[in-house]
């Protein structure tokens, strides 16, 4: 039943119409028994041995007018492309470092202490929290790519500056991948020279200049071959996704304890 609901994605009251003779609430205080089993258990999952990648986001809730952000963690092996999710956290308040922070002391203290490198959306606190603890920081290039590209399509695009926001699109995109040396260091002078003029929003310009003064963080996967850093935080993103669809389809997070309870699950 726990799978079919969760992995499936079929409703309690689908799965229920196969069952007539058990009421309906019935039905559902016995799912809500077996998940609160399963979860009370250790967790299935192990962690990977040796150097770790720590991948993290957060998922954003509102209960009662108070934000609540439910933090995830997943942690892969450096010579892996595989991640291991850890149960995740709900704490209120909005996304801080301070509460990164708690996210992480919830790690099991091996696994931080194997933990190489932090691989997220460019948030603040989390430099300096890779900073603390000695890790490389990659931040996600898509998320970068995403505020590029919603300047460049439809009707903003038609407004002034438009071919020098694609110019920058473009500029970006090639930093992001260069070696060290000579084409790397004209494509980023050249993105100095156009933050500085008309990129038609000040949106844009301050996009521009956030990712010169990072430019090193978004290109630690070259810089750190052995750590196997993926660009983008998309696994955890792709989990964020799956537990909003689990929600709009199961309608089970009406309150915090079950959305802790269920995308713990």
């Amino acid at each position: 039943m726990l799978k079919r609901v969760l992995v499936e994605g079929f409703t309690l009251r689908q799965l229920n119409s196969q069952r007539p003779q058990v009421a309906l609430p019935t039905y559902r205080y016995r799912f809500r028994q077996a998940l609160q089993r399963w979860v009370a258990r250790p967790s299935p999952q192990p962690i990977p041995r040796g150097p770790l990648v720590l991948l993290a986001d957060g998922l954003w809730f509102e209960f009662d007018g108070i934000p609540w952000v439910l933090y995830l963690t997943a942690l892969k092996a450096c010579g892996s492309n595989h991640a291991t999710f850890l149960d995740p956290l709900l704490l209120p308040g909005r996304e801080g470092a301070s509460r990164w922070q708690q996210a992480i002391q919830a790690i099991p203290p091996d696994a931080v202490r194997r933990i190489r490198a932090l691989v997220v959306d460019n948030l603040p606190g989390l430099q300096k929290i890779a900073e603390q603890h000695q890790w490389v920081l990659q931040l996600c290039q898509f998320h970068l790519l995403l505020k590029l590209q919603a300047q460049r399509g439809g009707v903003r695009y038609r407004l002034r500056g438009g071919a020098v926001r694609d110019e920058i699109h473009q500029l970006i995109r090639r930093a992001l991948e260069l070696p060290d040396g000579r084409q790397l260091n004209s494509t980023l002078a050249r993105l100095h020279r156009v933050s500085e003029g008309d990129c038609g929003t000040e949106r844009i310009q301050t996009t521009v200049r956030e990712f010169l003064k990072g430019v090193s963080y978004y290109r630690s996967y070259l810089d750190y071959p052995n750590l196997g850093l993926p660009r983008t935080t998309n696994p955890v993103e792709s989990m964020c996704r799956l537990i909003r669809e689990m929600f709009r389809s199961s309608r089970a997070g009406s309150n915090p304890h079950s959305v802790l309870l269920w995308a713990t699950a």
